[in-house]
């Protein structure tokens, strides 16, 4: 992931910012939630605030793969390093009976 993370940033500024955003937002959530840990924390307060950590991650994650997803440049990236998300999210589910079907030929 650091080579990639590494192309990324190299050729979008914006993917740049999302990701150390991202990056940021978990250490932050995995820093406090190692802390309550050590420290023997608890209490819905304490909870709370976990939680509001890791909605923060999951946000910037999310703002992060909708950017790379809907970036021209991005996803040539992505293409060049062997991840096509166009070919991925537009493919058709497979269905078990057409599945069944293939396997016995």
């Amino acid at each position: 992931m650091v080579t990639e993370l590494s192309f990324n940033t190299t050729i979008c500024r914006d993917y740049e910012i999302l990701a150390n955003k991202c990056m940021r937002a978990m250490v932050t959530w995995r820093s406090r939630r190692e802390e309550m840990l050590l420290s023997g924390l608890t209490g819905k307060k304490a909870a709370e605030g976990l939680l509001r950590l890791q909605a923060d991650y999951a946000k910037a994650y999310s703002r992060l793969e909708k950017h790379e997803a809907e970036c021209e440049l991005c996803r040539f990236v992505s293409k060049v390093g062997g991840r096509d998300y166009a070919s991925i999210s537009s493919a058709a589910p497979v269905r078990k009976q057409n599945f069944r079907a293939q396997s016995r030929n």
